[in-house]
């Protein structure tokens, strides 16, 4: 598939796949700069961020990214196969976003929405939040504010602002937390 195929078909994948305990979110999509957006994020039991990938893959690239992939995590297997795996949460890293599996509050959700319907970019979604664009997408997807593997809303595009899927309950609780 050529760039110009990829870019005028609405090419998306949106799997959902439980093992265990773990829940795993897998979506795919194409952006405007002719790559494919990937995004992997597991959740434990209660919701929270266990694993999580995400990022550009050119279409041309596939093939021999699928050989890269499945040959480094092989061999990441087999290192970690003869040690316990750790408990709790991963110990802190330089280049983790820092409430990376943090649980989501009320007070977060609302702002997310708030933002994301204001047209916020990605980019100013993950330093807002400090979480990767995979978290900030899981939960707006959560949330029903993105359809699953949808696209993302950018303030120009007047999408932002609509929710991807049901509309947010209205009634008395609705309109006293408008005010």
């Amino acid at each position: 598939m050529n760039d110009t195929a990829l870019q005028s078909s609405p090419i998306t994948l949106d799997r959902r796949l439980v093992f265990g305990e773990i829940d795993y979110q897998v979506t795919a999509f194409p952006t405007d700069d002719h790559r494919i957006d990937l995004c992997i994020v597991s959740s434990d039991g209660d919701g929270h961020v266990v694993s999580e990938i995400s990022g550009g893959i050119s279409p041309a690239d596939l093939p021999t990214l699928t050989d890269v992939l499945t040959s480094t995590l092989a061999g990441l297997i087999a290192m970690t196969r003869s040690r316990p795996a750790p408990a709790g949460p991963p110990p802190d890293r330089h280049d983790r976003h820092p409430n990376q599996g943090a649980r989501w509050t009320s007070t977060d959700d609302e702002r997310l929405v708030t933002r994301y319907r204001a047209g916020a970019r990605r980019r100013e979604l993950v330093a807002e939040f400090g979480r990767s664009t995979g978290g900030i997408r899981a939960r707006l997807e959560h949330l029903g504010e993105l359809a699953p593997g949808g696209r993302w809303g950018s303030a120009g595009d007047g999408s932002a602002g609509l929710p991807a899927v049901d509309p947010p309950p209205t009634g008395p609780a609705a309109t006293e937390t408008a005010g």
